[in-house]
């Protein structure tokens, strides 16, 4: 319906639901210049890094346990609490041109980034460092589990957040039992841990590759932010920490490692890995 033809729209639908974030334009979607197109792709980023057991319950019309859902609410949640925060940063950093710089960009950059579909706004740049670590912080954890976005998933950070609050009102209460419930089920202490661990390596995984990438000359800023965006499968480019020159600047060998982070990082971490272990390959 907007100004884009057949194909445009046909590929734009891929890369929004798939939150793949690929465009026919070299300036992505500033091509267009069309707040329909921002308004449509927005709706269809933030449904596809809902978890999609849930869209399938509300296409057949239980709509009551979406909301229910802890994960779904903590998702709309951080949507809304950085919106906010990216409205005072745009204000303070005298970022506004229009009505449109305090409503759809901030909110459109926001999903755009948690769901690691990495469409950029143009001025996103030019909202000031804060912004750039709140979008660090949505890089890391992404959206739902069961959607096509990357990321860490929220569903981990819950999962740490009440282990965490359980382990310090431990040290309290030695002997008190205490659980993880999410969604009204307890989840099992085994699941945790592996939640535990695979944040763990991601952590660590991100400082390898930032590491290895200033070893082949990138700033140092840089280098960790390309090994970050590529584990979460965000895709936003160098360029927004202001050198510039996106990936095209990283030299061979730096794109070698930075595919295989992202292949580590959409495959969940464990599914690789594993086939660095002897255990593997003996069995």
């Amino acid at each position: 319906i907007g100004p884009m033809n057949v194909f445009e729209a046909l590929c734009h639908s891929f890369s929004t639901m798939s939150t793949g974030g690929f465009s026919t334009a070299d300036d992505s979607i500033e091509a267009w210049d069309s707040v329909y197109i921002q308004i449509v792709m927005t709706v269809f980023m933030f449904l596809g890094g809902t978890s999609f057991v849930l869209l399938y319950r509300a296409a057949h019309g239980e709509f009551k346990p979406i909301w229910r859902n802890d994960v779904f609410r903590t998702y709309v949640g951080i949507i809304i609490g950085c919106y906010l925060l990216f409205v005072i940063a745009i204000i303070k950093n005298g970022q506004v041109h229009s009505v449109k710089s305090v409503t759809l960009d901030p909110l459109f950059q926001i999903i755009s980034t948690i769901t690691s579909t990495g469409y950029e706004i143009s001025a996103f740049s030019s909202w000031g460092t804060f912004v750039l670590s709140l979008a660090f912080a949505l890089m890391f954890f992404g959206s739902c589990a069961g959607s096509t976005s990357g990321g860490a998933k929220i569903d981990r950070l819950i999962y740490l957040l009440k282990n965490c609050r359980n382990e310090i009102v431990r040290s309290i209460h030695p002997n008190n039992i205490l659980t993880v419930r999410v969604n009204d089920r307890v989840i099992p202490h085994e699941t945790v841990s592996k939640v535990i661990a695979f944040l763990c390596l991601y952590v660590m995984i991100i400082m390898v590759g930032g590491i290895l990438l200033t070893a082949m000359g990138l700033p140092l800023v840089d280098s960790f932010f390309s090994a970050f965006s590529c584990i979460s499968n965000t895709g936003l480019g160098a360029g927004v920490t202001g050198y510039g020159g996106s990936y095209s600047v990283v030299p061979d060998l730096g794109k070698w490692l930075l595919a295989l982070i992202m292949m580590i990082g959409r495959l969940e971490l464990f599914t690789v890995l594993i086939l660095f272990t002897p255990t593997f390959w003996k069995k």
